[in-house]
């Protein structure tokens, strides 16, 4: 009898492989990144003060409150709106996935992900606190805030 009758499972069964101490590689372009993050942000602002408004509703239900809770649900939505499409627009400069949406196809095993949100919100809320962000679709760490190695080494030969 071979080896391969012993196998019950046809799924591949190794652990997931976390990466560690790599290098982060630069954005050759980053505004896309840039403005996307700043319309992300805007709208998580936006869900926090529709929520804040919305409890101050709830304590002291007054008109001053209602209108403030109806306009920041406004801002929620079309903000979500651009923010959506940025995303949509934004691609990975290695793969020319969408690393900051998610696009439905097989993640990298490398990618990560917090718990209760997807891959790509993942992301942006990584750009946001540390500058960087794994892409899902290939795995690379990128860096927005590294300069790219061609301008690097021109800096260093300029002594």
């Amino acid at each position: 009898m071979s080896n391969r009758a012993n196998h019950t499972s046809a799924k591949n069964t190794h652990p997931k492989r976390v990466v560690r101490n790599v290098r982060a590689r630069s954005m050759p372009h980053r505004r896309p990144f840039v403005r996307t993050i700043l319309f992300s942000s805007i709208h998580y602002l936006g869900i926090v003060s529709s929520v804040t408004a919305l409890v101050i509703f709830w304590i002291q239900p007054t008109s001053l409150a209602m209108k403030i809770f109806i306009v920041s649900v406004i801002i929620t939505v079309f903000t979500w709106f651009v923010a959506f499409l940025q995303r949509r627009h934004t691609y990975c400069p290695l793969c020319k996935g969408t690393p900051l949406i998610n696009s439905g196809a097989l993640t990298h095993r490398n990618a990560v992900r917090l718990f209760p949100f997807n891959h790509g919100t993942t992301a942006i809320l990584s750009i946001i606190a540390t500058q960087k962000f794994r892409c899902m679709d290939c795995g690379t760490l990128f860096d927005l805030f590294k300069p790219q190695s061609h301008i690097r080494h021109k800096d260093d030969n300029t002594d």
